[in-house]
């Protein structure tokens, strides 16, 4: 998707800063490399056999077994009407000189069904301790489901010949579930990316479930269009945005889980969420409308008065360009402004009941001279459209026009029909270690608000049961801590810098 480069201000305790970064050239932070063990690295067995370089267009029905390794070089297409299956446990790796990264092109299939025991790795070709972002490119997944665009088609970014889009909303690409993406995630030029995990015009009859992005040199997971639902996502030390929704994607997304370096950041402004209906702002549909729940964002900012982190990170949340995206039973905490309306036609979309933030813990947000109680935790800019300076100003809530009968963004905010709560501090949501780069636990303690308040709820109808698993908790993992219910045991892995592949 088409990026602003936002012209940033900022001072100590403001929002923004002038500072920026080039992400194709990228010095690994000296907490990079990390001390702690992962959750679970997982990986299967030992391969025994050759290492096979992959170079060309797969065109029939192909097979990669656990047994091999295989190295992708530069950009490999599986070629519609082929499928290619990958066992269990099987090691990918894509090649740094090159680029290499994976293209599930419309029509073909990919069948990657790993295990919590045995997950299937796409990751850097370079050593230990030598892992970077943007080692190679990525797994790029396309298929025929619609898009907002005047031709209901698109060509993929990157530098990829893919074009995908079109109108069946049931299109089926595949079964893609225990994978993990590591060091994936090139911007080549600006606006010119391949994320660590690009779903392009993906129909509802693929299935995504347990898929962890780390380390990714552009977005974790970017969706352009599509129906595509999705559960069980881990973004890790992501340098652009964790979950970015573009193109009119009107997918479902539950139990998600994103967790940011406060050190590495994007020049065009890192998000854990962000939304556009497209580039322009339209009103072209299908709308951008996905729907989000049970989500744990966990920003840089552990403690607000004495923050130290990168000054690329704007907000958790940023909904804008005429999205309407919903984000239900979910924390976002540690971010400099937890949730960013931006543009008049986006709060009015809000006013209508078209977007909706419901049933959410907000914490941990900055405050300083320049704003009022709580107003960090919700900044709204507008109501022009392709803002390019997010400075805060004293008159971020006058516009009633475009909020309806929200007089402003922080009634919106705390309206008892919302449900929301705020807190001062990250540490007030009670996680049992959310900031540990390489070993976190995102498992509510039993003082957390998540225990003790209001429980979750699914009584809307963006939350059909269907889909949704109803809970009774917010955020992503259950406070039981059990083997069972925590979905991140076995198969994730939060520092494979330090993982032998």
């Amino acid at each position: 998707m088409k990026k602003n480069t936002l012209s940033l201000a900022f001072a100590a305790t403001l929002l923004l800063a002038l500072a920026s970064c080039d992400k194709k050239d990228i010095t690994p932070a000296p907490n990079m490399v990390g001390t702690g063990t992962s959750t679970g690295p997982g990986g299967g067995t030992t391969p025994t056999g050759p290492a096979v370089t992959v170079n060309a267009d797969i065109t029939t029905n192909t097979t990669w077994t656990a047994a091999n390794r295989y190295l992708l070089k530069g950009f490999v297409y599986v070629r519609s009407g082929a499928t290619l299956t990958i066992e269990a446990g099987t090691i990918i790796k894509g090649d740094k000189d090159t680029k290499g990264a994976l293209v599930i092109e419309p029509g073909a299939k990919i069948m990657a069904m790993g295990t919590a025991d045995k997950p299937i790795i796409f990751t850097s070709n370079q050593p230990k301790g030598s892992r970077n972002y943007g080692d190679w490119g990525g797994v790029i997944i396309t298929g025929n489901a619609p898009l907002n665009t005047s031709t209901g088609r698109q060509l993929a970014e990157g530098g990829v010949t893919t074009t995908y889009g079109g109108t069946n909303g049931a299109d089926n690409s595949g079964v893609f579930q225990y994978v993990r993406i590591e060091f994936g995630g090139v911007a080549f030029t600006p606006n010119n990316e391949v994320n660590g995990l690009t779903l392009g015009g993906v129909g509802d009859g693929t299935t995504l479930d347990h898929i962890q992005v780390s380390y990714s040199g552009d977005d974790a997971f970017e969706w352009f269009g599509g129906t595509v639902n999705a559960k069980y996502l881990v973004a890790h030390r992501t340098f652009d945005d964790d979950f970015d929704t573009d193109l009119g994607f009107a997918g479902k997304v539950q139990f998600a889980i994103s967790l940011r370096d406060p050190s590495q950041a994007d020049q065009s402004g890192s998000k854990a969420f962000e939304s556009n209906n497209d580039s322009g702002g339209s009103a072209n549909l299908p709308r951008t409308s996905a729907v989000f729940s049970n989500v744990t964002a966990v920003g840089p900012i552990l403690n607000p008065s004495a923050a130290v982190y990168s000054p690329q990170y704007i907000a958790g949340a940023h909904i804008r360009y005429n999205s309407a995206q919903s984000i239900m039973n979910s924390v976002i905490m540690g971010y400099p402004t937890n949730i960013l309306v931006d543009g008049g036609t986006t709060a009015a979309t809000i006013a209508s009941n078209g977007a909706r933030f419901k049933n959410n813990i907000v914490a941990g947000a900055l405050t300083n001279s320049n704003s009022t109680a709580g107003q960090r935790n919700i900044l709204y800019i507008g109501p022009a459209l392709g803002i390019s300076n997010l400075t805060p100003n004293n008159s971020m809530s006058s516009d009633s026009s475009a909020w309806g009968t929200a007089v402003g963004p922080i009634t919106w905010l705390k309206s008892s029909i919302n449900a929301n709560r705020r807190y001062a501090t990250a540490d007030n949501v009670q996680l049992l270690n959310p900031f540990s780069l390489t070993s976190p636990s995102f498992v509510p303690r039993t003082a957390s608000p998540i225990v003790s308040g209001a429980p979750a709820s699914f009584a809307d109808d963006k939350l059909p049961n269907s889909f949704f698993t109803p809970v009774t908790y917010i955020g992503a993992l259950d406070p039981s801590n059990t083997t069972a219910s925590n979905w991140l045991l076995g198969w994730t892995n939060f520092d494979p810098q330090n993982t032998d592949y």
